[in-house]
């Protein structure tokens, strides 16, 4: 049977460090550390109990994380297990943030401006109408071919 997510969270939680070696050699193989680092490091509650989940799983588990994931699981496990606090939490599943999609006139505003942080570049994107883009092109004389380059 495949390792249940809610005894890996509670076994972390209750900072147990021989959790994995009593598991199935099919719990072992279905134990997937870079889902599991994804629950621990969000949790639900107080500020403090966040900043340790988080700031414990950057230092224990994330640092050496890809090193370890492939042939060192049960140390990978005991890394988790030093994360918990010896109570239960709730561990909402982390998804990864999505990227944001490039404005092409941002990089034109950024390459006229290098002073510029991106912040304020963005800001004066959002601020920018058709318009606004459109006189910008004629100022700097930029025929078809090197406005679409920026739309």
């Amino acid at each position: 049977m495949a390792l249940d997510i809610k005894k890996e969270l509670h076994g972390v939680d209750m900072r147990d460090k021989d959790a994995y070696n009593n598991w199935t050699d099919e719990e072992r193989k279905s134990f997937s550390p870079y889902i599991l680092m994804r629950y621990v490091s969000n949790v639900q509650g107080d500020r403090d109990v966040q900043e340790w989940f988080l700031e414990m799983t950057n230092e224990l588990v994330n640092k050496n994380h890809w090193t370890l994931s492939k042939h060192h699981k049960g140390l990978l496990w005991k890394l988790f297990a030093g994360c918990g606090t010896g109570a239960k939490a709730y561990h909402p599943y982390l998804a990864a943030g999505k990227k944001e999609k490039a404005v092409k006139i941002e990089k034109l505003i950024a390459e006229l401006n290098p002073a510029m942080k991106m912040d304020e570049v963005k800001l004066l994107a959002s601020l920018m109408d058709k318009n606004d883009i459109e006189d910008l092109f004629d100022k700097l004389g930029y025929d078809k071919k090197q406005r679409k380059e920026y739309e």
